[in-house]
């Protein structure tokens, strides 16, 4: 086991920073739950959340640090202007990808995320991943393939550098977060809302939102910027970047889960094998890192 968790106080640190990842995982995979329920395209949905999104942070800015709230944006500098450029990124990669290549490949591509900032975190912060959270990454890649292997398409090569950039982007995020664990995370959150919705503006509809999708739109973004944003990054901050992304694969294998209960759209028998070994390679990596270490 790594130093990170070798002492009591340590694994504390290291159990929070889990929870806190599984949370932003459990936040992100109910996303098509909120998009089978709105009227609006791809890029409306984009811009109107993150804008709702904006607003909740900047509330929670001003509620938090009050007449501080300008010098703790100021705090964050380039590292954290870094981390919200590359969180936009990540969000904006995700629709392109989504128009220009299958789902499949999305999934496949954004599977590669633990093994991208196990990479970048070395380069970094000379941040090594331990073999077992790169065995997990290894199966849960594999179980995200089964999951996917009847759909998989290879000639959409645009489409598939989107997705790998959202990947990377998203690597990036949890390698920086990582390296300044006391960076505020609300201006962070605040730009990154800000600068997805100025990018999505241009192609979205505003004026087609119904009253219904203004508020399917607030809760979606409550859950996935506030709630989901904002928890992975108390989390990253906490574990090492690899294992931060490993998790997140977690959304993966719950967002089919959660249509299937609500909407019953029956993922099939790859999707449910592939998903139990997603499941499995992450439950066996924490479990690991929750157990206190022989004395």
């Amino acid at each position: 086991m790594s130093a990170l968790i070798a002492s009591p106080d340590a694994r504390s640190v290291h159990r929070l920073g889990v929870l806190l990842v599984v949370t932003s995982a459990i936040a992100w995979s109910i996303s098509g739950v909120f998009a089978r329920m709105l009227s609006v395209d791809a890029w409306t949905t984009v811009s109107l959340r993150a804008a709702i999104g904006a607003v909740y942070m900047g509330v929670g800015l001003v509620y938090v640090h009050r007449g501080e709230s300008w010098a703790a944006i100021r705090s964050i500098g380039w590292f954290g202007l870094m981390i919200s450029a590359c969180a936009s990124l990540s969000m904006l990669f995700y629709v392109g990808a989504l128009y220009h290549t299958t789902i499949a490949n999305v999934a496949v591509l954004y599977a590669t995320t633990p093994f991208l900032a196990a990479g970048l975190a070395w380069l970094i912060m000379r941040e090594r991943a331990d073999a077992r959270t790169l065995i997990a990454a290894s199966l849960a890649l594999i179980g995200v393939v089964v999951m996917v292997w009847g759909s998989f398409g290879s000639s959409h090569l645009f489409g598939d550098a989107m997705a790998l950039g959202m990947a990377a982007s998203f690597a990036i995020v949890a390698v920086v977060a990582r390296a300044r664990p006391g960076l505020e995370m609300l201006p962070v959150n605040l730009f990154c809302c800000l600068i997805t919705a100025l990018v999505g503006l241009p192609f979205a509809s505003p004026a087609a939102a119904t009253s219904q999708d203004w508020l399917v739109l607030s809760v979606f973004a409550f859950t996935s910027i506030p709630l989901g944003f904002f928890t992975f990054l108390a989390g990253a901050r906490r574990i090492p970047a690899a294992e931060s992304g490993l998790i997140t694969t977690l959304d993966v294998v719950l967002a089919p889960l959660w249509v299937y209960l609500i909407f019953a759209e029956n993922p099939g028998p790859a999707a449910l094998a592939g998903g139990a070994i997603v499941l499995a390679a992450v439950v066996w990596h924490m479990l690991g890192g929750w157990r206190p270490k022989a004395s």
